[in-house]
C-alpha cells in the first residue's frame, strides 16, 4: 500500500482556492504598497551594500531568533509562532506545486515524514498562539498595551491552526482511522480529533468536513488579505528592516557634510537635522512600521525606568502614527496646520522636546530591539534641530557646548587646565617630540577632574613599566567633540573634529591609545569620515595585550570585584572580553563577580548623551540604580573604564554606600596597584 491522500478529497470547486488565493494576495500587496509609498517620502540612503552580509544576518536573526531569546518567555512563544506558520506555509505551499505541476510526490515515506512534521509543527504554532494570549490576558506585563488589532491577529491565526486539525481530523475519521490506522498515526494533532469524531453519523462527517474545508481556506486568505494592513504586517516589515539593518557600529552617528552643504547646497544648513518626518531617509521611516509594539525598549531604556517622560517604544509609535497622517495627507493634497511637524508643545507634535532630551544614547534600545530599529539617530537629528536651527536646549546643555566652543573643552568652571597633571613627570609632548609610537589621549575628563586625573596617572605608570613608547599633545588637546554631537551640536563637534585631526596629522600619529570609551569611539567610528584614520586602542584592549605579551608583572591585589561595561565600549564597540581577563589576572580565584545586567544588558552609568553635566534629578537616579546592583552583589570594588562611569560611580557612593564599603577604581588604577615593584 502507498502512504498519500487525495488533496481535494470531498471538496468542491476546489480549484477556485487559487482564484481566492490570487485576491487575498493582491489586496495584501496593495495594504504594504500603501506604507511603501509613505517611505518614499523619505530622501535616499545606500543601504543594499553588503548583500551577502546581510542576507546571511537575515537568516540567522529568523531562524535563530537569537534576540528574541533573549527574553526568555516571548523568545520562545515568538519561536514556536514562526516556525508553526513557517511549516505550515511551506506544506500548504508543497500542495500547491504538486497541484500545479501534476508531479505527485507527497507520498510514500516521504509522505508520512510530510504529516508528522507538518501536525507537529501546527501543535507548537497553537502552543505559542495560547502562551502570547494568556500573556497579553492574564500576565498583562506593563510594557505592552494591546489593542484590538493584537487580538484580531492572534484569534485569526490562532484559529486557522484549529480549523486545520478539525479539517484534517474529520478527513482521517473518514478514510484513514478505521481503513489505515497505521498512516491515521503520523498525523498526530489530527488523529487525536478524528477518535473524538468517530462516532458521528457519515454523512453528517462529510458535511462537517466540506463546510470546515471551506471555513478553513475563507479565513486564511482573509488572514492573507489583513497581513498587508493588521499586526502581522510586521513579518514583512520586520524582514526588511534586518535585511538593511546599520552594519556600522552603533556608535557611529550619520555623516553629516556641512562644509560641502555651505558650498554647493546652501538650503540645505537652513534646515540641518530633522523638524519635519519626511527628513528622514526611506529606512528611518521603515524603522516605524517595523516596530511590533513589543516594547523591549522600553524595558531596558535607563531613562524610562528612572522616571524621565522618554519611552523609546511610545517615540517610534508616535512617530509612526504621525507619519501615517502627515503621508495621507499629502497623497490627498489636504493642508493641514503644523503638517509634517515632529516636535513642540503636547497639542499638536508628535513627539515631546523633553523626551529627546531624556535619550542617554546608551544603546540598550538598539540592541534588544529584534527587528534592528534605530532610535538613537532618530532622536539626535531632532536634537540638531533643536540646536542649530532653534537654539533651544536645556540649560545644562547649552553650558557645555558654550564651554566647548569657547574654551575646547565641556567642564564649565575646570579645576584644571591641561598642562596642571603632567608637571614634574618626564612625559613626551609631541609638539616637541614627534618620534613617539602611541599618542595617548588624555582626554578632557581625563585632564581636568581630580578624580579622573588618579587615573590618567595610573595609565601612564602602566606604560612606563610596559616600556611603551608614547606622548601626549598637552595643551594642544582639544574636546573630541562626542558631547556636542550627541546633543544636537553637529557644528561645533566638526569644529573640534577637524582641528585634532589637523593637529594629529601634523604630527605624524597613527596609534592612539584612549581610556574615555567617548573618545574611542569617536576616533575610531566617526573620524574616519572627516580623514582622520587611525588606529585606535582602548586602555583596557592595551593593558590585556601587555599582559599577554609578558610586559607587565602583576600580583594578585583583588579579593573580589565586578565591573561595570560603559555602553560606549560595550553594547556601541563589542569590547567585553579584554577588560574582564584583565581583572581576572590580578583577582584571586573566584573573586571576579559578574553583575546580573551586564555586557550588552548592562545598565547604563546615566552620564550618556550630555547628562554627564545634568543637575536635574529625575525620580530615580540611574547611578544610584547601578551602585545598588554592585551593593547586592557583594563585591567590594567597582571596577570600571570610562572616566564618566567612574564620575557617576563617585557621586553614588555619597548615596548609597556612605560606610565607605565599596570602592568605585578604574582598570587602569586597580592593575597600577597590582605591579610587582
Amino acid at each position: 500500500m502507498e502512504f498519500t491522500r487525495e488533496i481535494y478529497w470531498n471538496v468542491y470547486f476546489g480549484q477556485m482556492v487559487y482564484l481566492l488565493a490570487l485576491l487575498a494576495l493582491c489586496f495584501m500587496f496593495w495594504g504594504i504598497w500603501k506604507r511603501v509609498r509613505l517611505w518614499r517620502l523619505g530622501h535616499s540612503e545606500i543601504r543594499t551594500d553588503q548583500m551577502p552580509k546581510r542576507i546571511y544576518g537575515l537568516f540567522k536573526e529568523v531562524f535563530t531568533h537569537k534576540k528574541q531569546l533573549r527574553d526568555t518567555y516571548p523568545g520562545l512563544m515568538h519561536l514556536f509562532i514562526f516556525y508553526g506558520f513557517f511549516v505550515s506555509l511551506l506544506a500548504t505551499t508543497l500542495i500547491a506545486i504538486q497541484e500545479w505541476s501534476g508531479i505527485h510526490f507527497l507520498k510514500g515515506n516521504f509522505y508520512l515524514w510530510y504529516s508528522l512534521i507538518s501536525d507537529s509543527f501546527g501543535i507548537l504554532g497553537i502552543i505559542g498562539l495560547s502562551m502570547a494570549l494568556w500573556r497579553r490576558l492574564v500576565i498583562r506585563p506593563d510594557r505592552m498595551n494591546s489593542v484590538a488589532d493584537d487580538y484580531i491577529a492572534l484569534g485569526l491565526l490562532l484559529l486557522i491552526f484549529v480549523q486545520g486539525f478539525v479539517v484534517e481530523g474529520l478527513r482521517i475519521a473518514l478514510t484513514e482511522l478505521n481503513q489505515k490506522p497505521e498512516l491515521a498515526i503520523w498525523s498526530p494533532g489530527g488523529y487525536v480529533l478524528a477518535l473524538a469524531f468517530q462516532h458521528i453519523d457519515t454523512q453528517k462527517l462529510l458535511f462537517l468536513h466540506r463546510f470546515n474545508w471551506w471555513f478553513h481556506a475563507i479565513t486564511a486568505f482573509i488572514f492573507i488579505g489583513y497581513m498587508g494592513f493588521g499586526k502581522f504586517n510586521h513579518i514583512w516589515y520586520g524582514i526588511m528592516n534586518i535585511t538593511f539593518r546599520n552594519l556600522n557600529p552603533s556608535g557611529k552617528l550619520e555623516f553629516v557634510d556641512i562644509e560641502e552643504a555651505m558650498e554647493n547646497n546652501p538650503d540645505d544648513i537652513e534646515n540641518l537635522g530633522v523638524e519635519k518626518i519626511d527628513q528622514y531617509s526611506w529606512k528611518g521611516l521603515l524603522d516605524l512600521d517595523a516596530c511590533t509594539n513589543c516594547g523591549r525598549c522600553q524595558d531596558v531604556c535607563p531613562a524610562y525606568g528612572s522616571g524621565v517622560p522618554l519611552s523609546p517604544k511610545k517615540l517610534i509609535q508616535d512617530m509612526k502614527l504621525h507619519l501615517s497622517k502627515t503621508g495621507d495627507s499629502k497623497f490627498s493634497k489636504k493642508e493641514e496646520k503644523n503638517e509634517g511637524k515632529l516636535f513642540g508643545d503636547e497639542e499638536n507634535s508628535a513627539v515631546l522636546e523633553e523626551e529627546l532630551w531624556g535619550c542617554r544614547t546608551c544603546g540598550a534600545c538598539q540592541e534588544e530591539c529584534p527587528v534592528f530599529i534605530e532610535h538613537i539617530p532618530k532622536m539626535v537629528d531632532m536634537r540638531r534641530h533643536l540646536v542649530m536651527m532653534e537654539s533651544k536646549t536645556p540649560e545644562y546643555t547649552r553650558q557645555f557646548l558654550k564651554s566647548i566652543e569657547e574654551r575646547m573643552h565641556p567642564w564649565v568652571g575646570a579645576q584644571h587646565n591641561r598642562e596642571e597633571w603632567y608637571e614634574g613627570m618626564d612625559i613626551k609632548i609631541l609638539s616637541k617630540e614627534v618620534n613617539a609610537e602611541y599618542l595617548y589621549w588624555v582626554g578632557c575628563t581625563g585632564s581636568m577632574i581630580d578624580r579622573n586625573i588618579q587615573v590618567t596617572k595610573a595609565m601612564v605608570k602602566i606604560l612606563n613599566a610596559a616600556g611603551v613608547d608614547f606622548g601626549i599633545l598637552g595643551a594642544e588637546e582639544v574636546c573630541t567633540g562626542d558631547p556636542a554631537r550627541r546633543a544636537g551640536g553637529e557644528f561645533t563637534f566638526q569644529i573640534c573634529a577637524k582641528k585634532n585631526i589637523e593637529t594629529l596629522n601634523e604630527y605624524g600619529v597613527k596609534k592612539i591609545i584612549t581610556t574615555c570609551p567617548h573618545c574611542f569611539n569617536t576616533y575610531k567610528n566617526e573620524y574616519p569620515d572627516f580623514n582622520g584614520n587611525y588606529e585606535v586602542i582602548h586602555h583596557t584592549e592595551l593593558i590585556n595585550e601587555l599582559i599577554k605579551n609578558g610586559q607587565l608583572n602583576l600580583k594578585e591585589s583583588l579579593s573580589s570585584v565586578t565591573y561595570h561595561d560603559p555602553c560606549y565600549l560595550g553594547r556601541h564597540n563589542n569590547i567585553y572580553s579584554q577588560p574582564r581577563d584583565v581583572l581576572k589576572t590580578i583577582t584571586s580565584k573566584e573573586g571576579y563577580i559578574e553583575l546580573e545586567q551586564s555586557k550588552s544588558r548592562s545598565l547604563c552609568c546615566g552620564a550618556g548623551g550630555g547628562y554627564a553635566w545634568m543637575d536635574d534629578e529625575p525620580e530615580k537616579r540611574i547611578n544610584h540604580t547601578r551602585l545598588e546592583q554592585v551593593k547586592d552583589c557583594g563585591a567590594k570594588t567597582a571596577a570600571v573604564s570610562c572616566p564618566f562611569c567612574m564620575q557617576m560611580f563617585d557621586d553614588a557612593l555619597k548615596t548609597v554606600d556612605p560606610e565607605k564599603n565599596i570602592r568605585a577604581m578604574d582598570i587602569a588604577e586597580l592593575v597600577a596597584e597590582s605591579l610587582e615593584e
